[in-house]
């Protein structure tokens, strides 16, 4: 085995990791919604905000590139 393959893993795991942690926030606040209705609106503006973030990163790439 090769280092780079070592590196490769370890940055999947690393990403993995960093992945799993923001999903278990973003869980940690749904639970944290008093009712059904607002847990589906707290979901809902989460997506919206994460879209957002995208579209703005890609923006930000496109002009640099």
């Amino acid at each position: 085995m090769t280092d780079t393959s070592d590196d490769t893993r370890l940055r999947y795991a690393a990403e993995r990791a960093q992945r799993q942690l923001t999903l278990d926030a973003i869980r940690t606040d749904l639970e944290a919604q008093p009712s059904a209705r607002s847990i589906l609106a707290a979901g809902r503006h989460w997506c919206a905000d994460i879209t957002a973030m995208a579209d703005a990163v890609a923006q930000a790439l496109r002009k640099a590139a």
